[in-house]
């Protein structure tokens, strides 16, 4: 976990990183710890005045050391030609794909022509003094259906998707799964094998999140305005509905501060990162528990949150509390071990995610 309480400006050790997308989730609490740690931070935005929220907040005591480019569309040719010049560093997290985009052409074909253009302008126009290459992606690109009886998810799975066949197969409906999943596995699918044929000179690892929790460096104006992985828990948290729960998919979660963690690490030790994929999940989290927590948590909301049924769907609750909480059998399985033994890796547990995102967010209610 980040652990910067200081918000003065640390002196500049000259680097030069990009972050595609500065003003998402992951990408603003990533540039928040890396002007923390000195340095040079270039973030890209559809839109300059997405940016504004950081330069009049979190980032203004660092604004000496912040550019901020407009890139409208990320997928058009050399959109980042100019963004990457001299950088020693790239964090790429913009994406220009949601989740309710449906067809090859609004999901797929972006995803890919965003995460391989990037890597095409760097190799073309960042300069020898590149080190790393970190892209932001997903476990939805890991697996494309629900693993089966025993089956364990590692960086190792591949989903059997070949891109020269993906639309037709899609349009004729012989896939089954999320559009939002395969544009996930076909963006992956396209870095690395633009990695194997490129041999390009600076590193290049990609990590994986499961559903990023945990408290955010910016407030929108009204919960609906959060980012979508942090719906489920403002639901619940808010009581826009009190007699259901959210559908959470896999149940899996991670906590932003160990995103972040493993961002850093991919730039800061190239050498130990360059060609691997990391999974970032802390564990099981599935909505239940967060109701359970967040009770606990907020007696004072009784009657205002959903409870749904209690302890059901995971292992961990007893006498009215939440302990460690584990899945229960049948449940997505799936593996971090290796960003915890590569990367070091203690992941925040969930019930202080679950806690410090609550409080974050109590300005919203």
């Amino acid at each position: 976990m980040v652990a910067a309480k200081n918000q003065m400006s640390q002196p500049s050790n000259n680097d030069v990183l990009v972050i595609t997308g500065i003003n998402g989730y992951i990408a603003s609490v990533l540039g928040y710890a890396l002007l923390k740690k000195g340095y040079h931070i270039r973030g890209t935005v559809r839109s300059l005045e997405k940016a504004k929220p950081l330069l009049e907040g979190v980032y203004a005591p660092y604004k000496d050391r912040v550019q901020i480019y407009q890139v409208p569309d990320i997928t058009a040719d050399g959109a980042f030609d100019e963004v990457v010049k001299g950088a020693h560093g790239i964090f790429h997290i913009a994406s220009p794909v949601g989740m309710s985009l449906k067809t090859y052409d609004e999901a797929i074909k972006p995803a890919i022509r965003g995460s391989t253009g990037i890597l095409s302008s760097t190799l073309a126009h960042a300069g020898p003094q590149l080190r790393a290459v970190v892209v932001t992606s997903s476990i939805a690109s890991l697996f494309s259906g629900r693993p089966g009886p025993g089956e364990i998810i590692t960086e190792a799975s591949r989903p059997n998707l070949d891109l020269l066949t993906l639309r037709v197969r899609l349009e004729a409906g012989e896939i089954k799964a999320p559009v939002y999943a395969l544009s996930k596995i076909a963006a992956d699918v396209a870095v690395w094998k633009w990695y194997e044929t490129k041999k390009p000179p600076f590193s290049l690892c990609s990590i994986h999140p499961s559903l990023v929790i945990g408290p955010p460096v910016t407030i929108p104006c009204s919960g609906d305005a959060l980012c979508e992985t942090l719906h489920p828990l403002w639901e619940i948290f808010s009581g826009k509905s009190l007699t259901r729960l959210p559908t959470l998919g896999s149940g899996l979660y991670v906590d932003i501060r160990d995103v972040v963690d493993m961002h850093c690490f991919g730039y800061e030790h190239p050498e130990v990162v360059d060609g691997h994929r990391f999974i970032a999940s802390g564990g099981f989290g599935p909505a239940q528990a967060i109701a359970d927590i967040l009770h606990a948590a907020y007696p004072m909301r009784e009657g205002k949150m959903p409870k749904g049924k209690p302890g059901e769907g995971y292992i961990g609750f007893q006498d009215g509390k939440v302990g460690k909480v584990q899945p229960i059998e049948g449940a997505v399985t799936i593996s971090s071990k290796k960003a915890e033994k590569m990367m070091g890796i203690n992941w925040v547990d969930f019930r202080d995610s679950v806690r410090d995102t609550a409080k974050a967010l109590e300005v919203l209610l």
